[in-house]
Order: C-alpha cells, then structure tokens, then sequence
C-alpha cells in the first residue's frame, strides 16, 4: 500500500480527519492500520460509526445562533488554566523593558537649547 493510495482512502473517509484533529489518534497510526489491514476491514468501523455520533453531538450542542457551547466551555477551562502571578510578573517586567528604553532613546520633546549668541565684534577685553 503506498502514501497516494492512503491520501485517497482518507480523502473518501473524511472524518478519520476529525480523529486527528482531536487528538484522538495520530496519521502514522492510522497508515499503519491502513498497511495492515487495507480498505475494506472491520478496523474502519469504529472510526466510521463513533464520528457520526460525534457530529451529531456537534450538531445538538450548537444554538439557533451558530454559538457553539463546546467552544465556550473550552475558552472558560483556558481562562482558568492562567497563574495570574506569572501574568502580573510578566507584564511587570515588560514595563521596566519598556522603561529601560525610554531611557536610552532620546526623547524628541525635551529639546536642548543649542542659541548661538555671537561676541560682540569689537569689544575688548580688560584685565
């Protein structure tokens, strides 16, 4: 079994993406299921019948809006998953990088008065 005929068999089976995807399973898994067993095996199955539960699922989740809850629930987990002290360190020290270069880089509004006053052509000087 080669590379292309495996790129064909997952471009028919489209969900074994899904699988992938998810984290599921891994591509050098399945081609090797794939090399073992071929097309037409009972191995397919559970893959076949578990992703149109999965997109069933998906489909029930979704509100009238488009709003998928899955996705919601996943960006609250994310937000809890954040150490608010490495968040603050963070940006305490972005502010002393920030700081550190205000200054090395002149600042254009403080202008040094650089008046030439000429002498006075003939004036002379007494001890």
């Amino acid at each position: 079994m080669s590379k292309i005929e495996f790129k064909e068999f997952v471009k028919k089976n489209t969900n074994l993406i899904s699988y992938v995807e998810s984290g599921k399973t891994s591509w050098q898994k399945l081609y090797e299921l794939y090399d073992l067993y071929g097309e037409s095996n009972e191995v397919w199955n559970k893959y076949k019948i578990n992703s149109n539960s999965e997109n069933k699922s998906l489909n029930d989740n979704r509100s009238t809006n488009g709003f998928n809850s899955n996705s919601f629930k996943e960006l609250l987990n994310l937000v809890k998953g954040v150490d608010l002290n490495t968040v603050q360190k963070g940006l305490s020290s972005l502010d002393k990088a920030i700081e550190a270069f205000k200054g090395i880089i002149p600042d254009k509004t403080s202008s040094v008065s650089n008046v030439y006053e000429p002498r006075p052509t003939y004036k002379y000087f007494e001890d």
